[in-house]
């Protein structure tokens, strides 16, 4: 008689509890599956956030871009579209369309003229010749005996001030060193052989400068990738 009671208790006990742990393990599986897929739709719209303040970038120094430098900026654009559009289904709708806007925002930057085919500014190159000569802003009145010395201010300021030029600044100082040129042509015969070398010199440090700059511009953007 014993024995049926406690039978009969075990049987009750287990009616009773069975339900409440099948419950709590549905729920624990639920909790357990439902942040990975929360998880990858944050992952795909933070890849959107990203992308659009990429494109918001581009957008910004357009003027300062050259065209050599597009097939970087385009290859850069289509790795971050891929990877958006291989989970495209995971963002939101209106994530969807913020996506596509940007995609053709993107595509109109690249009907508008790069740096190096918009023109020189005449102001500008004046406002320059000043900035990087000083008193010898006026090129065509530079004597022969102010030659070199004009030479050597341009150089200090173009040392001084490139650390944070554009490939735009660096145009404009080559175009005024190339008028610096051409009034050196006009006076030549009155230089001495030292003015000519020392003016040769300087010559070959902005190149020299130029050139670095641009290398550690090139090697920045891979790094970037």
């Amino acid at each position: 008689m014993q024995k049926g009671k406690l039978l009969a208790l075990l049987l009750g006990l287990s009616a009773t509890f069975g339900p409440v742990a099948w419950a709590q393990e549905h729920t624990q599986e639920k909790t357990t599956t439902a942040p990975a897929r929360e998880g990858q739709e944050s992952g795909v719209e933070q890849d959107l956030r990203t992308f659009k303040e990429w494109v918001r970038a581009q957008s910004d120094k357009v003027s300062t871009t050259t065209r050599a430098e597009w097939p970087t900026i385009k290859s850069d654009f289509a790795r971050q579209a891929n990877k958006i559009e291989n989970s495209f289904h995971n963002l939101s709708e209106s994530s969807k369309r913020e996506f596509l806007e940007l995609k053709t925002r993107f595509q109109e930057l690249e009907s508008r003229p790069m740096a190096d085919e918009v023109p020189l500014q005449a102001e500008e190159v004046r406002l320059r010749e000043k900035e990087l000569l000083g008193s010898f802003g006026n090129v065509q009145n530079i004597s022969a005996i102010h030659m070199r010395e004009a030479y050597i201010r341009f150089m200090q300021n173009v040392r001084a001030k490139r650390q944070n030029w554009t490939s735009r600044d660096w145009d404009y100082a080559d175009y005024i060193l190339q008028n610096l040129g051409k009034r050196k042509a006009a006076v030549e015969e009155k230089l001495t052989t030292l003015d000519e070398i020392k003016i040769r010199t300087l010559i070959g440090e902005f190149h020299t400068l130029r050139s670095g700059q641009e290398f550690k511009e090139s090697q920045r953007a891979k790094k970037q990738k």
